[in-house]
């Protein structure tokens, strides 16, 4: 989905980069304008590419924009691409490719009236998303660090494993170290991640469990907080896609974690 802030779909290839441009410097801080595209005849491009190496999500991501009328056709475009290595995404890096073939673009207002453009079609594509153990360690220490710091305890030592179990479900194990004054303790947090053919992950069987009063004490802080995300389902992929079905999506476990899925259109 690409949010365009005017209410008049623009009138040729110049102001349209202009615009996409706009929307992803809204989006994240960057070094250079990351749209560069080559058209056919307007609204049909060869080509549109969006470099995203190195950009800083500015803040949250934004909630998808609610449309406030049908789509209709907007873009034909032969190859696109949407790049990013070393993204930073709090404090994690996060890689991601998303690239199609033969994509057509729908639009529609949202309640602002601005101009949004959504995915309706493509011969086929591929998605990838991945980030290091290292940096989702410290994404995760950073979250057990703040709740855990306003009951007096400190936590360090983040370890996270996780263990492929088949190509939609990953199990995973975080081990940390746990203080307060002279104290301390081994924590151990224990869940399974599934992710469904639409991109949806579910997390289960979040636990928390250590030995000694203090594990006892933390893993009190820390279990209502697990408990509001067990049997939850995040949208990896928050997109509307129209005719657009993904497949053999996979999500593997090593170095990094990953995520992969192809996708495309049934033939007309």
């Amino acid at each position: 989905m690409f949010p365009l802030k005017t209410a008049t779909f623009p009138a040729n290839a110049v102001d349209l980069a202009q615009l996409l441009n706009d929307s992803l410097r809204d989006l994240f801080a960057l070094t250079r304008d990351p749209v560069e595209l080559r058209e056919i005849s307007y609204p049909h491009l060869a080509e549109l590419f969006a470099f995203l190496d190195g950009a800083q999500l500015r803040g949250q991501p934004p909630s998808m924009p609610l449309l406030a009328a049908n789509l209709v056709p907007a873009l034909t475009i032969d190859l696109f691409r949407a790049k990013g290595s070393g993204m930073s995404v709090g404090p994690a890096a996060v890689d991601f490719l998303l690239e199609a073939q033969d994509l057509d673009l729908h639009r529609a207002p949202d309640v602002e009236g601005n101009i949004v453009l959504v995915p309706h079609r493509a011969a086929n594509g591929r998605i990838e998303v991945s980030a290091s153990a290292s940096d989702l360690e410290a994404l995760i220490a950073e979250v057990a660090k703040s709740e855990a710091g306003k009951h007096g305890v400190t936590i360090d030592g983040v370890q996270l494993s996780l263990r492929s179990n088949r190509p939609r479900s990953l199990a995973a194990e975080v081990r940390l170290r746990a203080k307060k004054l002279f104290l301390s303790a081994s924590i151990r947090i224990t869940g399974q991640v599934d992710l469904d053919e639409t991109l949806f992950a579910r997390i289960s069987g979040l636990d928390c469990t250590g030995d000694g009063a203090l594990a006892s004490i933390a893993c009190g802080v820390l279990k209502p907080h697990l408990q509001k995300l067990n049997g939850r389902e995040f949208p990896l992929m928050s997109l509307p896609l129209g005719e657009i079905r993904l497949r053999d999506v996979q999500i593997a476990a090593g170095d990094k974690l990953s995520v992969t899925a192809e996708f495309g259109s049934a033939p007309a």
